[in-house]
């Protein structure tokens, strides 16, 4: 009991430190702090299964995740899509690919590719992803409608993309901020889960 309150007040304290550098300046979550994403209580804390459940993924489906740091949704989203399936994570900072690939190949998931990249620039082929997704990564992008084109040029026709959000972030976007950027970028709306604190907006490519 002793240990798990450690590791809480341990966990407040260097997202604090990351909040607190975010209201300066729009920062993503950084490598040093990818720890504080890798545990049992971080999943409870913020809904990991809930927003894997939204998502609704199928074997055989090819996922992109913007944004996935350590893997947090990505590895258990790469268990999801198998057999057959595919999960790709591209992210801006070298430390959470390296630190993607190093966890995968640890739990043993290996339809896991880690991509090096900036989300407002072309990463993957065109139309060749079932479903997208970002979850509290669609604030850390400074350019957020270059990021979403992408995203609908990355998808096949039909296809899903899914943004989630939870508050306090320091990133949050609104729920009316998400509908806006997303249908921008040609998305239609197609469901809203969750309360306004944690919300998971679902897309159609049309």
């Amino acid at each position: 009991m002793r240990s798990l309150g450690r590791l809480l007040l341990l966990l407040v304290a260097a997202n604090l430190v990351w909040r607190w550098a975010s209201q300066r300046r729009s920062l993503p979550c950084p490598a040093w702090l990818a720890w504080s994403l890798e545990t049992s209580l971080t999943d409870r804390l913020i809904g990991t299964q809930a927003t894997l459940d939204r998502l609704g993924l199928r074997p055989g489906q090819r996922v992109l995740e913007i944004g996935p740091g350590p893997g947090r949704l990505l590895i258990p989203a790469a268990r999801r899509v198998s057999p057959g399936g595919e999960a790709v994570g591209l992210d801006i900072q070298p430390g959470m690919v390296e630190r993607l690939r190093a966890r995968a190949a640890d739990a043993g998931v290996s339809n896991l590719t880690a991509i090096l990249g900036d989300a407002a620039q072309p990463n993957v082929p065109p139309e060749s992803f079932d479903v997208a997704y970002l979850c509290t990564a669609l604030g850390e992008i400074r350019e957020r409608e270059a990021a979403l084109r992408q995203c609908y040029a990355a998808l096949n026709p039909g296809g899903l993309l899914s943004l989630t959000e939870l508050f306090p972030d320091p990133h949050y976007q609104s729920r009316a901020t998400v509908r806006r950027l997303a249908e921008a970028a040609g998305f239609r709306l197609e469901a809203m889960h969750g309360p306004w604190y944690f919300f998971t907006a679902n897309f159609t490519k049309v």
